[in-house]
């Protein structure tokens, strides 16, 4: 009877931490604790393949995509965006675009995520560190050789784990699309460094003094 008992324990234990690690299987971030590296990337096999590890996989491209659209589909009048998931090599990993958008929201929406590539800053943050139209000019045709871009519009986040850039998020189309990407990347991968605060309006220049 003893050892009846002791054996119905020992299966309920197993199936317990069965059910736990079925649960962590589709989860990423939990709570204010971070993915882990190994969750979000690409696997040992693929990277012996591809000679590269620090790359997203393609099951957490999907939920950023998808949590970028159910977060914008719970905004008030819900504006339809585009969004792409890029790898650390500019390649589209995943994306998605809601009826409605207008070409120009997901061409707009793929330059953001390539200039969070290039940059390796968000596009917002592009745009402060060039905010005049002659540092802007001379920057319009960099990294176009490679695939990637300047955008000076907010909307491109780098997707950071571990130290690790692992590859980039692009919205377009919206009027939220930065913070669109960043509820993602924060439901998804844990929380996210703070986005960079718009700059202060210059100051108006003095008025000139009455002859």
């Amino acid at each position: 009877m003893r050892k009846q008992a002791g054996l119905i324990r020992t299966a309920t234990v197993l199936a317990v931490a069965g059910i736990l690690s079925f649960g962590n299987m589709s989860a990423w971030a939990q709570g204010a604790t971070p993915a882990p590296f190994s969750k979000v990337t690409v696997s040992d096999e693929v990277a012996k393949r591809t000679l590269m590890k620090a790359v997203i996989n393609a099951d957490t491209a999907r939920a950023i995509v998808d949590a970028c659209v159910d977060w914008q589909k719970a905004q008030p009048g819900n504006v339809s965006i585009v969004i792409f998931v890029l790898s650390p090599t500019g390649e589209i990993i995943d994306s998605h675009a809601m009826d409605g958008v207008l070409p120009i929201g997901a061409e707009t929406g793929l330059m953001k995520a390539k200039t969070a590539l290039y940059a390796r800053a968000s596009s917002a943050t592009v745009a402060q560190r060039f905010n005049n139209v002659d540092g802007r000019l001379i920057r319009l045709d960099l990294g176009k050789a490679e695939g990637l871009s300047y955008y000076f519009v907010p909307g491109g986040l780098p997707i950071i784990v571990d130290n690790q850039l692992i590859g980039a998020v692009g919205v377009g189309g919206g009027n939220a699309d930065e913070a669109c990407a960043y509820a993602a990347l924060n439901k998804v991968l844990g929380p996210q460094p703070p986005l960079a605060q718009p700059a202060p309006p210059a100051a108006a220049p003095a008025p000139m003094p009455k002859p």
